[in-house]
């Protein structure tokens, strides 16, 4: 049995895992399961969210020890639901290191969701979050907008920038300049309120929350990575309507 090749698959599942948004606990039970179900008489795992580490014991002896770096993380349940999946597959059937990457690359290679449904659910989460803070119908179709906005710049960063600090500041800057502009030539009039109710959709409290339970599980280190995340993404909305506001000092 090739025990390097088994290991290096079960890596690539657990790395695909933590792309897809899944909580390192998630991903560490997997991966020993995995382990286990081929024969591995002993196996350490460790996992955060930017690096898997496994050092596992064949039948024979051997060590065998292999790590993954994971330089970027994002929300795609869809396609954490199939890995999923995936995992459970590979301990009932221990297949062969052949057969588990063509199952694995047949996962990545669905075809994603459209794109019009992350556009129709940033309008809706943007639109009535700002109605929620009281926006009126003008303000409304402006905080729609804006949110068509955060989402296109989103997709387009999430190519080239993994830096929430600057992602988010790129994001909030544009769209906070566009609602200023938006109140001051009369088609909104409560700026504050439509900027409240847009930025909703780029507040990390899914990685806040995660943090909290990483810490609660004793992933400490992977507990404070998710908290700094989601603080460092809190931080560059901050800088970008505050520069935004400053920018446009007198208009407002």
């Amino acid at each position: 049995m090739d025990y390097k090749r088994i290991l290096k698959e079960i890596l690539n599942i657990g790395r695909e895992m933590l792309r897809a948004g899944a909580d390192v606990s998630r991903v560490e039970d997997s991966m020993y399961r995995m382990c286990k179900s081929y024969g591995f008489k002993h196996a350490d795992i460790w996992v955060i969210y930017s690096n898997i580490q496994a050092t596992v014991e064949t039948a024979e002896g051997d060590i065998i020890t292999q790590i993954r770096h994971i330089a970027s993380t994002s929300s795609n349940f869809d396609k954490l639901d199939y890995l999923n999946n995936l995992s459970r597959r590979v301990c009932r059937q221990t297949p062969s290191p052949d057969e588990v990457a063509n199952m694995l690359q047949e996962v990545l290679d669905r075809t994603p969701q459209p794109a019009y449904l992350e556009y129709l659910a940033g309008i809706l989460g943007g639109t009535g979050f700002g109605v929620f803070f009281n926006c009126g119908v003008k303000d409304a179709i402006i905080a729609a907008i804006s949110s068509i906005i955060i989402v296109f710049l989103g997709r387009r960063l999430a190519k080239t920038e993994n830096n929430p600090l600057i992602s988010n500041f790129i994001q909030s800057f544009i769209a906070e300049v566009f609602i200023i502009l938006s109140v001051y030539v009369g088609f909104a009039e409560k700026s504050g309120n439509i900027t409240v109710g847009v930025v909703m959709l780029l507040v990390s409290a899914l990685g806040f929350t995660n943090g909290i339970s990483d810490l609660l599980h004793k992933d400490t280190l992977a507990g404070i990575l998710n908290i700094s995340n989601a603080i460092i993404g809190a931080a560059g909305i901050a800088f970008g309507i505050v520069s935004a506001i400053l920018l446009f000092k007198g208009v407002l």
